[in-house]
């Protein structure tokens, strides 16, 4: 009797301790729930603020590697891709490149504000942590440096500091060629680099092997020409080839540089400014037109149009136009005395 009045009599306290408890568990629960309510709202609020408008950051990041590329060369009459100084620069080489800075001494900047404020967000760090107007001690762009092999070096454009050191690069302009069609395009003689996408890469053999029959038909009808030949090296290999050279020389030159870039062979031989550069070249050899650095002038006149610089590409295309066929015919006149 005694021990059913003792469970009657704690039953009631069990059934309030477990209330108790599942009050307690309720309310930590609901704790919980608040604050990460709380984490989300601030995260939001800082992608609204990063993004500059109502969005979500956007990701630069991007499935691509670029590989580094020494620029080919001919320096030192050096044709051979195997010798150690090769292009102008002994094996093993190593190149450091920062971030340029403007004429007032400022950073150029190298991120866009969306990329800026994305990779702030990925790397966990504060913001405008990477920003280029922070005090030098605390800036994160002031000693970074982006090294590069005369081998060549991979970035991943999927990493930030992959990212980073690419935007870095590109700022370099004058030493960094931003892609092979660039350098096709608009060669400098100052790039010593050029970026390559995995993208730009051609993996079709056929393809290939058409360019390549192209170049050895176009090279057919020129192989006789020491003057195109020179324009057609020159024009690949961005060095000029000066004084008279033998050519047999120009031949091979010619040949060995056919089979190492059908596809860039193709682009410099079938230019339809060919003919007009190789004018050019020989009026410049001849005193006839005179070459300031890499600019031409006829009668201390420059042979390109307004608001243009007369490189070789432009005062090709300047004596080529039908309106300036007289100052065409008079280089080409004095060439012939």
């Amino acid at each position: 009797m005694g021990e059913e009045t003792l469970d009657l009599i704690l039953e009631p306290e069990q059934d309030n301790t477990d209330a108790m408890m599942q009050q307690l568990l309720s309310q930590e629960s609901e704790q919980q729930k608040l604050e990460e309510e709380e984490k989300l709202i601030e995260k939001t609020k800082r992608e609204k603020v990063n993004s500059g408008d109502d969005g979500e950051l956007i990701n630069c990041l991007r499935k691509e590697l670029v590989t580094v590329q020494l620029v080919e060369k001919i320096v030192g009459g050096i044709t051979d891709k195997n010798h150690p100084f090769y292009s102008g620069k002994a094996s093993g080489t190593i190149s450091s490149y920062v971030v340029p800075r403007l004429r007032n001494g400022e950073l150029k900047n190298p991120l866009t504000k969306a990329e800026k404020d994305f990779l702030e967000d990925y790397m966990g760090l504060e913001p405008n942590a990477l920003s280029i107007h922070k005090k030098r001690e605390e800036n994160f762009w002031t000693n970074r440096q982006v090294i590069v092999q005369k081998e060549g070096t991979v970035l991943d454009l999927s990493t930030p500091m992959g990212y980073i050191n690419y935007k870095i690069l590109l700022m370099n302009n004058d030493l960094i060629c931003p892609s092979l069609e660039d350098l096709r395009k608009m060669p400098k003689a100052t790039y010593e680099y050029v970026l390559v996408s995995d993208k730009e890469v051609y993996n079709v053999t056929s393809e290939k092997n058409n360019t390549k029959s192209l170049c050895w038909k176009l090279y057919g009808k020129v192989e006789e020409k020491p003057s195109i030949l020179k324009a057609v090296i020159e024009g690949i290999t961005n060095t000029p080839v000066q004084g008279e050279m033998d050519l047999i020389f120009l031949q091979n030159t010619a040949v060995e540089l056919l089979e190492k870039n059908p596809r860039l062979f193709y682009s410099v031989i079938s230019d339809p400014l060919l003919p007009f550069k190789v004018t050019l070249k020989e009026a410049t050899e001849s005193d006839v037109v005179e070459k300031r650095g890499d600019y031409y002038y006829y009668n201390n006149t420059p042979l390109c149009g307004k608001n243009e610089n007369p490189t070789i590409t432009v005062a090709a295309k300047y004596i080529s136009n039908p309106r300036n066929q007289e100052i065409l015919f008079s280089i080409q006149a004095r060439l012939k005395r």
